[in-house]
């Protein structure tokens, strides 16, 4: 039993050291995107940070050939993987654009806000039940949203709402990935995702290439590892232990888009956000904990 404990103990060890990683390499990500914002555009952005992921998993499929592992690129559920797709592109394109325009913390903490929409649209589209628990918490998640939003006041930025659109577009896409994964392996959902969605931005690109200077180019690679690292570490730490463990740890990445926001824009936030992103963080938390 104590052996058990140990070994279980050490797996969520993992899991949180993996887990707050992949939290700063998101927040890297995230400043680097908009350290660049005015150089580029959002599309030219994305295109980069998808490249450097379809290079990645293309080597990384490779490597598995060669190593004799087999998988299968049929699926039974080409709509869903191309609403997967679809929803994940309109995520990163709507945080990339809130990035240009919201303080980094501001657009960092609404894109988060994804799990407490993961219910609801499980429930509208899927029928799957929702504890009293989980909507509460849902509940407690909304209104911290009213407290980072402050619609009520003067200082309200409706471009904010595109970075709720982003959590929002990604709750589609991981409800995609929980339904395909029903019946299909990673491998399969992966090589449908990274081409759709890079063809999806790409035809986008094409009419408005804007052919970046030596330094941004740099940038945006950085920015497409930072990425395609935060994809993999949070991959390995789910691996470890369940979503319920790790999915609270993201948050600690607005911890680090602050601390970025402080020394390269010298922005505070105030206290309205501080308790907002609490709730949020409380509503997500419960609801992952609360999930059936």
């Amino acid at each position: 039993m104590q052996n058990s404990r140990t070994i279980d103990s050490k797996r969520i060890i993992r899991a949180v050291i993996l887990g707050v990683a992949a939290s700063f390499c998101y927040s890297i990500m995230t400043l680097l995107v908009k350290l660049v914002a005015n150089d580029t555009t959002e599309n030219m952005t994305v295109f980069f940070r998808l490249a450097v992921s379809l290079f990645w998993i293309m080597l990384v499929l490779g490597y598995k050939k060669l190593q004799g592992k087999q998988f299968t690129v049929k699926t039974k559920h080409l709509g869903i993987h191309i609403i997967r797709a679809v929803c994940s592109f309109i995520s990163i394109l709507s945080f990339y654009y809130a990035l240009r325009r919201v303080p980094l913390v501001d657009a960092t903490s609404l894109a988060l806000t994804y799990a407490l929409f993961i219910p609801i649209l499980s429930f509208i589209f899927f029928g799957t039940k929702t504890s009293t628990k989980n909507w509460l918490a849902l509940i407690a998640g909304f209104i911290g949203i009213i407290f980072i939003l402050k619609p009520y006041s003067n200082n309200f930025n409706p471009v904010a709402l595109i970075a709720l659109i982003a959590g929002l577009a990604t709750a589609g896409s991981l409800v995609g990935v929980y339904e395909l994964a029903k019946e299909e392996k990673p491998y399969t959902i992966m090589l449908y995702f990274f081409p759709i969605t890079f063809a999806l931005n790409g035809i986008l690109t094409i009419f408005i290439w804007k052919t970046p200077s030596l330094n941004t180019l740099i940038v945006l690679l950085m920015s497409g590892v930072a990425g395609t690292a935060y994809q993999e570490l949070i991959t390995r730490s789910m691996s470890y232990a369940p979503p319920k463990i790790v999915a609270p740890l993201l948050y600690s990445s607005i911890i680090f888009s602050g601390f970025f926001d402080w020394i390269f824009w010298h922005h505070i936030p105030d206290l309205y956000f501080w308790i907002g992103t609490f709730l949020v963080a409380l509503g997500c938390f419960f609801s992952v904990r609360y999930t059936r």
